[in-house]
């Protein structure tokens, strides 16, 4: 049995029957939660049981809420069942618990069962440790508001929400309890191709094109250039192709040359069989977008800094974390990485100075993202280290 699924690349969950949660929102129906954006994951601070602080990720990729089976342990929480959590990069074995609270700023959720699965592979990959996501029961419950701008999230009870009155306002469709838009992409020297996308508030992505569709991977030879990259989601690595595109259309509001990623491998899920793709954090980040289940819409509100560059890797390198520092994987030819003589295998120990170990990967990949800027790595090859010096420049 398939049930919850998470990925830095993206979220996706097959579930099985889904038990709503109860939620209570102090004082008038409206809590409203500061939340961080560390790696394109919304993050928010919170309660479990009553007891421990946890990093908790709210989730509209996530159609059922789970938790870390190391932190169930270390609560003591008692798992039984087991079933298959299906993710970016594959899948792997999850389980259940029961009876649990889950308190943010100003409300309470109660569940009578939380899935489990194993997140340590991700969190390596974060500032923070994937401890909880909050998925589609929130979302089925209430009103959700991410003020991106701002850093807040709005939540109301349902009859207590403010009409919007500016604004795009989309209808929604689901999927396993995904919302799923309208929406045009247009990539170079391609027709628009029309179709559904999943908007997913935990992918770290501004938009990945689903591989569902074998002849989808094609799509990458329409872009001048790409780069390889990878990711980590629950049940592996995931290697992408990513490109620039030309735009993005949902209903009257237009994202120009958005950064596209193209999964290489099918194993993985990142939308649904027959939709086009995955709307993620760097995309959703431009705007305040308010999630209305019970009617079936969801609004965006552009804010600003909405029309900046989307913005890649300017490096070439295709790194994953390690104890050491971070391991070079691939280098993309043509790129500062590969002119300096930076070669797959090499372990970056030092950036600017400063310890590679002690570095998050959202750091690093915002590091190398700032068009003209110098980077230092110190990297070790066998037993000899080298310094080299990178000026970044857009690559796609």
């Amino acid at each position: 049995m398939f049930r919850a699924t998470l990925g830095v690349l993206a979220l996706f969950v097959i579930p099985s029957p889904l038990l709503a949660a109860s939620v209570k929102i102090e004082g008038d129906g409206h809590a409203r939660i500061p939340f961080e954006m560390v790696g394109g994951h919304v993050w928010v601070r919170g309660r479990l049981n009553e007891a421990d602080s946890v990093w908790v990720v709210i989730d509209t990729g996530a159609s059922q809420s789970v938790m870390d089976a190391g932190l169930a342990k270390r609560m003591r929480l008692k798992e039984h069942g087991s079933h298959e959590a299906a993710g970016a990069g594959g899948v792997q074995a999850g389980s259940t618990v029961s009876n649990v609270t889950l308190e943010l700023a100003g409300f309470k959720a109660s569940f009578r069962t939380f899935d489990t699965t194993d997140l340590g592979a991700i969190t390596t990959h974060g500032r923070h440790p994937f401890e909880v996501v909050l998925g589609s029961e929130l979302f089925e419950a209430c009103v959700v508001r991410f003020d991106y701008p701002a850093a807040m999230i709005d939540v109301w009870e349902k009859g207590h929400a403010p009409h919007l009155s500016t604004g795009t306002q989309l209808p929604l469709t689901f999927i396993d309890h995904h919302p799923y838009v309208a929406g045009e992409l247009t990539l170079p020297g391609q027709a628009p191709i029309k179709g559904r996308f999943v908007i997913d508030t935990g992918s770290n992505a501004a938009l990945i094109v689903s591989p569902n569709d074998g002849t989808r991977g094609q799509l990458a030879q329409s872009f001048p250039r790409t780069l390889v990259a990878l990711s980590r989601g629950v049940g592996g690595e995931v290697r992408n192709r990513i490109g620039r595109g030309v735009s993005l259309r949902l209903g009257d509001l237009t994202f120009n040359r958005p950064v596209v990623m193209i999964p290489d491998s099918t194993s993985g899920r990142s939308s649904a069989a027959g939709t086009i793709g995955n709307i993620g954090g760097q995309l959703l980040g431009r705007c305040r977008v308010t999630f209305d289940y019970a009617n079936k819409t969801v609004t965006f509100e552009p804010g600003e800094g909405f029309d900046k560059p989307f913005e890649a890797d300017m490096t070439g390198l295709a790194v994953t974390r390690e104890p050491a520092g971070f391991v070079v994987r691939f280098v993309n030819p043509a790129t500062p990485a590969s002119e300096a003589g930076i070669q797959a295998g090499d372990i970056l120990t030092r950036i600017d100075g400063k310890p590679a170990s002690a570095m998050d990967p959202a750091a690093l990949r915002t590091l190398s993202q700032q068009d003209g800027s110098t980077v230092e790595f110190e990297f070790k090859r066998g037993s000899a280290t080298q310094t080299v010096t990178l000026r970044l420049r857009r690559l796609i």
